[in-house]
């Protein structure tokens, strides 16, 4: 696909939702996607691409860790309308809708501190749904070396994060019943 119009109308979509859900701020997500395209735009032809999907999701990846990491995305940002899709609603209590807002703005300042490619992967596989294969294409790895990418991600994610406490859970001890 060379025409870089039919490019933008089948995946700009799809680049502004990948970089939305790492900065979560629609002015930043949209000024990170013009600097995807025009960065698209400036590169030379000779990339051959076999899938335009897999390749947007994870430049757009890569250029919204890479904001966060500066800082920019964070600076402006005061949304209450943090998609939390992800999270059940039966099992969120009247405090927990803010909560779990704190803690994903948490873990994406805990991915920017992970190394380029362990953040590009983890978030690749666990947000994006790519399956291995297609972030190794990406990454220019084997889908092993993806999974051990994932593998030091979750590790040090876990780490970073274990102060945390289940959301929307009672984890008061209870009492004893015989």
């Amino acid at each position: 696909m060379d025409d870089w119009t039919e490019v933008y109308e089948r995946h700009g979509s799809l680049v502004w939702a990948t970089v939305y859900r790492i900065v979560g701020n629609h002015a930043e997500a949209l000024d990170c996607c013009q600097d995807i395209f025009v960065e698209l735009l400036n590169e030379p032809k000779t990339r051959q691409v076999r899938d335009w999907a897999a390749f947007l999701k994870w430049l757009a990846t890569r250029r919204a860790l890479d904001r966060l990491r500066r800082g920019r995305a964070h600076a402006s940002r005061m949304q209450p309308d943090q998609d939390l899709s992800f999270v059940p609603a039966s099992t969120l209590g009247p405090d927990a809708h803010a909560i779990s807002g704190e803690l994903v703005e948490r873990l994406k300042r805990e991915l920017s501190r992970l190394p380029d490619r362990q953040a590009e992967a983890f978030w690749l596989l666990s947000v994006e749904q790519m399956s291995y294969e297609e972030i190794g294409e990406q990454l220019g790895v084997d889908a092993n070396q993806v999974g051990v990418l994932v593998h030091r991600a979750r590790h040090r994610l876990r780490d970073w994060l274990r102060d945390l406490k289940p959301i929307g859970r009672d984890t008061r001890p209870r009492p004893k019943t015989t």
